[in-house]
């Protein structure tokens, strides 16, 4: 037998046994900016904002009791789709200080303070409990932002396989975001 294929037979045994025992790994799909926009179901109410968090606290919520949940209070600066998008939302995701979840957005990206674009959908768990929360399903959702010597505000890009691939200007991503939430409005629509 072949090294290569012990090795092989081996990493496979070992997700077998993941997988029987129950414990699954969360992954991030890569996702340009249509599929990040399907993926927050932009068409049910899906959102994206930029925005300052005020407020940050743990609940518990009665679907998940051993798991804390962070609810952050967000001011929204700019409402990017839809336009319509004002005052201050209630935005959750699973997970809290050193219960937090690698698949949630890291602590600096949602301290207090912090200037974000959040990709946000609804979740009907959440929205049991609060009617107007929208929900962070992974750290693929939030993009930290800082502002360029000119004082305007840059989104920083997260790479290839991302829904916002390279540092660009708020002003010059909004319309792009805006154009192709439109687009996947009116084919939801068809």
């Amino acid at each position: 037998m072949s090294l290569q294929f012990s090795r092989a037979r081996g990493l496979a045994a070992f997700v077998g046994l993941f997988v029987l025992g129950g414990l699954a790994v969360a992954t991030v799909v890569p996702r340009d900016l249509s599929k990040q926009l399907e993926l927050i179901k932009a068409a049910d109410g899906g959102i994206v904002v930029y925005g300052n968090i005020t407020a940050a606290k743990s609940v518990r919520h009665e679907s998940t009791p051993d798991l804390p949940w962070t609810v952050l209070t967000v001011r929204v600066d700019t409402a990017i789709a839809p336009a319509t998008t004002t005052g201050e939302l209630s935005v959750w995701f699973p997970g809290f200080g050193e219960d937090r979840l690698t698949i949630t957005p890291s602590a600096d990206e949602t301290s207090i303070g912090e200037n974000v674009v959040l990709f946000l959908s609804t979740d009907p768990a959440v929205r049991a409990v609060d009617p107007n929360a929208y929900r962070i399903d992974s750290f693929a959702e939030a993009f930290r932002t800082q502002k360029n010597r000119k004082g305007e505000v840059v989104v920083l890009g997260e790479g290839a396989g991302s829904a916002i691939e390279s540092n660009v200007k708020l002003t010059d991503l909004q319309p792009v975001v805006q154009s192709t939430y439109d687009a996947l409005i009116k084919s939801a629509k068809k």
